[in-house]
């Protein structure tokens, strides 16, 4: 079963700002996790959001019928707003 992947506003405008070989790789990994997301994500502790690593940088997501992508950001910076 492949959930679908649906981006808030926030994590587009994320994945628009990062270098283009970044965004390639994120769209790659969020399309490999469709499949089995709970395999690939590792859970944020004290929250339901998971966490995919891409290089430097982390997607934090929700899964529940579909993939929420909630934010993108390099590993520095996203755990502040979680």
């Amino acid at each position: 079963m492949r959930l679908e992947i649906e981006f808030t506003k926030s994590a587009l405008k994320d994945l628009k700002s990062l270098p283009r070989d970044i965004q390639e790789r994120v769209i790659g990994v969020l399309l490999r996790i469709r499949s089995n997301p709970y395999k690939y994500s590792k859970k944020l502790a004290g929250t339901d959001f998971y966490r995919v690593r891409v290089r430097d940088y982390r997607i934090i997501n929700w899964i529940s019928d579909k993939i929420y992508v909630l934010k993108i950001a390099h590993r520095k910076k996203i755990y502040r707003y979680f």
